[in-house]
């Protein structure tokens, strides 16, 4: 059953990229190495097409996609704002997008719960989604930063309290030697209820080929090509491997 699937998936992926645009304007995260460049990478390499690659921080990334300016990127939560812009293929690449609160060692006040984060200022991403009830929770106090690299250093000079960071911003705080032994994890768990899709322009071309896009996405998570390029990029980063699509 699983070989017949394959099969019809490869048919319909090979009409896909027969028709797909010639050339995609890709937006990618202006940092050196991400799961979204990797998966990107790898769809382009299956799609068969051109490519031509745009280094933006991710509100701007953002924006070009909403705008049109770019065709396609990968890394996005999806929200109702949003999908007035952007399509989200179908499925999520991964499914589920873990937070955590990053703390300082040295830090008296207790984050053991949501409501601690009223007496505390917030860095996050520009322009990035979490989880639902604190991105809609607009009587926290959150500084807007470019990166999470910037977010820690902000939380080393206590220009912000805590960072709210993903599995790459945990990673780099608790074991980068630039910042060893002066940051911890808060014990305020954040509920994973977010997926990570591939979002397309609805102003880009590629949105009238949505479908056919999909059918190849679908072929990448059953043949497997998907799965491992996640599991190499964590295993790359000395990262545990998150929840996949199912």
């Amino acid at each position: 059953m699983r070989v017949l699937l394959l099969l019809g998936l490869y048919l319909l992926l090979n009409t896909a990229t027969a028709e797909s645009r010639a050339t995609w304007r890709v937006a990618y995260s202006t940092k050196q190495h991400l799961l979204s460049h990797d998966i990107m990478n790898l769809l382009v390499k299956e799609a068969r097409v051109e490519s031509v690659n745009y280094y933006l921080p991710f509100a701007r990334r953002l924006r070009s996609l909403q705008l049109g300016q770019v065709d396609i990127t990968a890394g996005l939560i999806k929200t109702e704002q949003r999908e007035q812009d952007i399509y989200f293929l179908k499925p999520a690449y991964l499914s589920t997008a873990r937070h955590y609160f990053i703390i300082r060692k040295s830090e008296l006040r207790s984050l053991n719960q949501y409501s601690d984060l009223y007496s505390m200022r917030v860095g996050i991403k520009l322009g990035a989604k979490h989880f639902a009830r604190f991105d809609q929770d607009h009587k926290l106090y959150k500084v807007k930063l470019n990166n999470q690299s910037e977010c820690l250093k902000m939380l080393e000079r206590k220009r912000v309290d805590v960072c709210l960071a993903g599995e790459t911003g945990r990673h780099k705080a608790l074991n980068s030697s630039l910042w060893a032994g002066k940051f911890k994890i808060a014990k305020f768990e954040v509920p994973y209820d977010s997926k990570v899709y591939i979002g397309i322009s609805r102003q880009s071309s590629l949105y009238q080929q949505r479908e056919k896009l999909e059918h190849l996405l679908n072929y990448l998570h059953y043949s497997g090509k998907l799965t491992s390029t996640i599991a190499n990029y964590y295993h790359s980063q000395q990262i545990p491997v998150p929840a996949m699509t199912n």
